[in-house]
């Protein structure tokens, strides 16, 4: 059986030529509101939403925000020419599964969808940088840790290894490593030391 995915996006036009990319390979449906998203969600229930944040009426943040609280494990790829460093926090906040520039290739777009639905993360590389490099220049650190990487700061302070805590959260290793390279990044430090000093700071232990 094909696995499913939505595509959320009010430009039919562009709608149409990325489930024509992806009909080869999964079963596709295309809405154009967060309202028909939220109403075939029920029916079809996909195996990963594609969206945009740009919506008539309600918009694609609003859309994650109200499907993060019904179903946490939901997976959710942003597709947007958003990439500004108050959206990707936003959408870090939300706990999507990636996000991509609008003008990336079917061959990025592809692998990201591939490696989202086997359970890693997947965004792309210059946003996702800039924005850490954004926030670690404004205060020496990223502002705020999602509640998953909490999750993985209390497990690395338990001395569990990257399998162990994959294994755990039912995560790949990839995704392990990409958790603790950002905290990191997000709390300035340089080791684990460093983690299990800001892990005192906020009361973690």
């Amino acid at each position: 059986m094909l696995q499913k995915i939505l595509i959320v996006d009010d430009h039919k036009v562009f709608a149409e030529s990325i489930a024509s990319v992806l009909r080869s390979k999964y079963e596709v449906k295309e809405v154009t509101s967060v309202d028909k998203a939220l109403q075939i969600r029920s029916i079809f229930v996909p195996d990963l939403m594609i969206t945009d944040l740009q919506l008539p009426e309600k918009d694609g943040l609003w859309l994650i925000k109200t499907i993060r609280e019904k179903d946490v494990e939901a997976k959710i790829l942003v597709l947007s020419s958003m990439t500004n460093h108050a959206t990707i926090h936003k959408l870090l906040q939300f706990e999507v599964n990636g996000f991509l520039n609008k003008n990336v290739s079917s061959l990025d777009l592809l692998n990201a969808i591939q490696k989202i639905i086997e359970g890693e993360n997947y965004f792309q590389t210059d946003i996702y940088e800039d924005y850490l490099e954004n926030y670690k220049s404004k205060s020496g650190a990223t502002q705020t840790i999602t509640p998953r990487e909490l999750e993985v700061l209390q497990l690395i302070i338990e001395e569990k290894t990257t399998s162990e805590i994959a294994e755990i959260l039912k995560l790949s290793s990839y995704t392990v490593e990409g958790y603790r390279k950002n905290l990191l990044l997000k709390t300035g430090s340089s080791n684990v030391v460093g983690l299990i000093k800001h892990a005192i700071k906020i009361n973690l232990m």
